[in-house]
């Protein structure tokens, strides 16, 4: 969450998106020197990581990135014996979308190294993948009840005695899990992602569209060199968050899909 300025966390460039103009700043040095990233190497379309040092900065990482990646090789290949297991399964689902997560702040960072360099090839590439990684990550997501908007929309809307209160309780649900509703037409409120919520459905109907409608300015802004539209693209976007959040769309409650299936699939894809 983002409610305590400057407090210390996790971040995923997917569920809070930077509200800023695509500008990388250097980090301030330490005595240690640069710091160490992972950068993602293209092969046939698919990703690994390979430990460099940089000064761009990145999102706080509380453990390596390529140990949580061999992590999951090891937990799919343990889990022969385990796939009736509903406990295992979550586990798979969330340890997977946490490497995916990890992969997307690279990729993001990759589309503003593009923009940087006025590389229109690469930019175009990199946003496409950062928004692919959303889809995935999302149908990943609904293969397990525990991960979907559904079931948190439904039980609010479940608490109300008539329509007026099934409307008001399905606004306070969607509000508290995007961006509280103290915003103005070019400010996000100051706990916009406020519950920074993995959640098949938010995923692709809220969080894709925010970084679509973003990377949408990226493209002119580096081809025409007009200054990125930062204004006009905070305008679209709390627009859209405003609407979605007085929307009545009704989302699944039930998983779809054999997460199981699902990972082993989206290891191939990015690591393979």
């Amino acid at each position: 969450m983002n409610c305590v300025p400057n407090q210390d966390h996790n971040r995923d460039y997917i569920v809070q998106f930077p509200d800023s103009a695509p500008i990388l700043q250097d980090s301030q040095s330490s005595n240690e020197g640069p710091i160490r990233r992972f950068s993602m190497v293209e092969k046939n379309h698919r990703f690994s990581f390979r430990e460099t040092s940089s000064s761009m900065p990145l999102p706080h990482l509380w453990y390596s990135t390529e140990e949580v990646i061999n992590a999951l090789k090891l937990f799919l290949d343990a889990g022969d014996n385990l796939t009736r297991s509903a406990t295992y399964r979550y586990d798979l689902v969330d340890l997977t979308r946490q490497v995916l997560s990890k992969l997307g702040n690279q990729v993001y960072l990759d589309v503003m190294t593009a923009y940087q360099e006025k590389d229109a090839k690469a930019l175009n590439f990199h946003s496409q993948k950062f928004l692919d990684l959303i889809k995935d990550i999302d149908e990943l997501l609904a293969s397990d009840n525990n991960f979907l908007l559904g079931t948190w929309l439904e039980s609010a809307k479940s608490l109300a005695v008539n329509d007026r209160e099934r409307r008001q309780y399905q606004w306070n649900a969607r509000t508290q899990v995007t961006m509280w509703y103290d915003n103005t037409k070019t400010n996000q409120s100051r706990l916009h992602d406020y519950a920074n919520k993995f959640w098949s459905g938010l995923l692709r109907s809220y969080y894709l569209p925010r970084a679509s409608t973003y990377f949408s300015y990226l493209s002119p802004s580096l081809q025409q060199n007009p200054d990125f539209a930062l204004e006009k693209w905070r305008m679209d976007w709390i627009s859209y968050s405003n609407n979605w959040q007085a929307g009545m769309e009704v989302y699944p409650t039930e998983a779809a899909g054999d997460s199981i299936a699902i990972s082993k699939a989206l290891l191939k894809k990015y690591f393979s």
